[in-house]
């Protein structure tokens, strides 16, 4: 059995992956930290094939990593920004082996997430590796991407996060959800 944490980039994902990690007891991976690992070692000439080798990269060994973990019967989480072919190869994991998978979708309002996420493209704190060469954030640019991020299809449970103002979500509740779902999850089939 497995989580899966998704939605559009600033939406808060990655802070609550490292939560419920840390709470549950159990690993996780996100996919920014297998591209800033791999950013290390990978490094075309061109910036716009770095990013796409980097993007392909990172996904796979985060399916290669899950699908390894599935097998032993160890639980984890998986964070990213997933796209419907990623989602969709997660309900392909899940039906193959049979087993369960949560989901929380993290969104909420567009302009509030927009302009967090434009805030933190310009620090310094962000990864250079997880940014685009000449790359300006702007509103338009995520509007496209929210809608991208958010209309997925997981067949699973899907727990769906207002995550417009981090104050207001209930990180508590989320954990009992995740920890409910461990306590009555069944192995996995290899």
């Amino acid at each position: 059995m497995f989580i899966v944490i998704t939605g559009p980039s600033a939406s808060g994902k990655s802070v609550f992956a490292a939560r419920l990690s840390r709470e549950l007891g159990i690993p996780f991976f996100t996919k920014d930290r297998l591209k800033i690992a791999l950013s290390e070692h990978v490094k075309p000439d061109d910036p716009d094939e770095a990013r796409l080798v980097l993007s392909h990269a990172t996904g796979g060994a985060l399916f290669c990593i899950a699908e390894s973990l599935l097998d032993a019967g160890v639980p984890f989480i998986l964070e990213a920004n997933f796209r419907q072919y990623e989602c969709d190869r997660i309900n392909a994991m899940v039906a193959s082996r049979g087993c369960k998978c949560l989901a929380y979708l993290f969104a909420g309002d567009l302009h509030a997430l927009a302009k967090r996420f434009i805030e933190r493209e310009k620090t310094a704190e962000r990864h250079e590796s997880l940014r685009l060469p000449g790359f300006v954030p702007d509103h338009e640019l995520y509007a496209r991407q929210f809608e991208e991020f958010v209309d997925i299809r997981l067949d699973t449970e899907v727990v769906k996060v207002d995550a417009t103002g981090f104050e207001s979500i209930d990180f508590d509740g989320l954990v009992s959800t995740a920890r409910e779902f461990l306590r009555g999850g069944v192995e996995c089939r290899s």
